[in-house]
């Protein structure tokens, strides 16, 4: 197959276009005569789906494409199975049902881009063509070719990649109105009992009430939020257990349930559920975030268009999208990324840069002797020699007549009534083994203390 021409298509792409074909133009032209069959399912079938223009027994011939291309693909699954044992004598590997489906999915959406594609070839084969029966060989045979050609250049990536990107933004829409909808839902006891009593009230108390019952609306909101994602993290461990290996969405269902906001709910009772009221303050976070985004495009509207009243049908439909857009964006680059972060119990890019900072302020130890440490415990001995810390970078740019004064012996220590010396600094710490206690001096200065000399008491401190 390496010699093959890169622009044509493989057998497997010409059978898959042909099978695709064949398939839908038959059941299409061939559903019309079933109602003369005695069967009164296929005439109330026929009823049904095809009217004068055929529209009906289209979309039914579209739609058989996945049951179809799910039967074919199992079907050569188990052939290949039944060769695969008779020739090396070992079962292969087993073939999910999701990916005889797949097979179905895809078919269902390259057909109409093969028909469309496929019409400038149906119009060449139907040039010669007299009867019904040429004009059914014309349709087969230029979305077969045209079928082929999109099964040859994987054109079901392309659509892999549509449909991603589609559910993404389905997923982040729902979020939103989930959001929005929620304050409502559980605040509409409390819309009524402001109605029921809004003739009791003063006039001067209803801007307290109209508070006070927006309080109540984003609170009765929170606690839904909280019992929303309470269940949903039940709702995923259980559809875990379940769920077929291989299929869409396995690997993000496990990947939620090593989150400690599902470890958790399954051992905590609601009220005690702390991530759940963290993701519930977090929801309650963004719908105020909406609702200034809203504002903000009210304003912006009043200032083009005038008052809310003056607004055409087309001003509306212009401002309603940009909001909309503007509260998905918003929560799929912001909001969905903290849920993450509370809900694994990730710290937050804040956090993780202070603690960063924070450490690298601390020395590095010195990687000599972590080395030495490491080969040590390798070697089954438990004592470990001590870590000292690396030089600060202010120690390592000292100039080369520093380093070597600091080298040079002239620490005199006092032992026993008498100057024994002259030593370096490491020797007075190494060797000598002097405390802050001990007696020393430089050259032929007065004795001293060590921790009272403050250059041997930063050198000892490291010790």
């Amino acid at each position: 197959m390496n010699n093959w021409p890169k622009f044509l298509p493989h057998p497997a792409s010409w059978a898959r276009g042909f099978a695709l074909s064949s398939g839908f133009w038959l059941i299409v032209s061939l559903l019309p005569g079933a109602y003369y069959y005695y069967s009164y399912g296929l005439r109330a079938a026929y009823r049904l789906t095809y009217n004068n223009s055929g529209e009906g027994a289209i979309a039914f011939a579209w739609a058989c494409q996945i049951p179809l291309f799910a039967f074919y693909h199992w079907a050569l699954t188990k052939v290949t199975e039944w060769v695969e044992i008779r020739r090396h004598n070992q079962p292969p590997p087993t073939v999910s049902a999701w990916l005889h489906w797949r097979e179905g999915i895809i078919a269902f959406l390259t057909l109409p881009a093969a028909i469309v594609m496929g019409i400038p070839a149906i119009a060449l084969l139907m040039l010669p063509v007299r009867g019904s029966s040429g004009a059914l060989v014309a349709l087969i045979l230029g979305t077969a070719i045209s079928s082929a050609y999109l099964y040859h250049f994987r054109v079901a990536k392309l659509f892999k990649i549509l449909l991603k990107f589609f559910w993404i933004f389905y997923a982040d829409l729902l979020k939103t109105l989930q959001i929005l909808l929620v304050p409502a839902a559980t605040g509409t006891p409390f819309f009524i009992l402001t109605i029921v009593t809004a003739t009791m009230v003063p006039r001067q108390l209803m801007p307290l009430t109209i508070f006070v019952l927006v309080v109540c609306v984003l609170l009765s909101g929170i606690v839904g939020y909280a019992a929303l994602q309470y269940w949903s993290a039940h709702l995923v461990n259980w559809a875990g257990t379940w769920w077929p290996v291989g299929s869409p969405g396995y690997s993000r269902i496990q990947a939620r349930k090593a989150w400690k906001h599902n470890k958790t709910a399954i051992s905590q009772s609601f009220v005690r559920h702390s991530t759940s009221w963290h993701l519930a303050a977090n929801d309650g976070t963004y719908l105020i975030y909406f609702y200034l985004i809203a504002l903000g495009f009210s304003a912006i509207g009043y200032f083009w268009f005038g008052e809310h009243s003056e607004w055409l049908e087309t001003e509306e439909e212009m401002l309603g999208p940009a909001t909309a857009l503007a509260w998905v964006a918003l929560w799929h680059f912001w909001g969905w990324r903290s849920e993450v972060a509370i809900a694994s119990s990730q710290p937050s890019t804040k956090t993780s840069d202070k603690r960063r900072s924070s450490n690298s302020r601390l020395p590095a130890a010195d990687p000599v002797e972590v080395e030495l440490n490491q080969m040590s415990a390798e070697l089954g001995n438990t004592r470990m020699r001590p870590v000292r810390k690396s030089q600060s970078p202010t120690q390592k740019s000292q100039s080369p007549t520093q380093k070597s004064q600091s080298e040079q012996p002239q620490w005199y220590v006092f032992r026993s009534g008498k100057a024994e010396g002259p030593y370096t600094k490491d020797q007075l710490r190494d060797v000598q083994k002097i405390t802050d206690r001990t007696k020393v001096r430089r050259g032929q200065t007065e004795w001293q203390r060590a921790g009272e000399i403050s250059e041997l008491a930063l050198f000892l401190t490291q010790k």
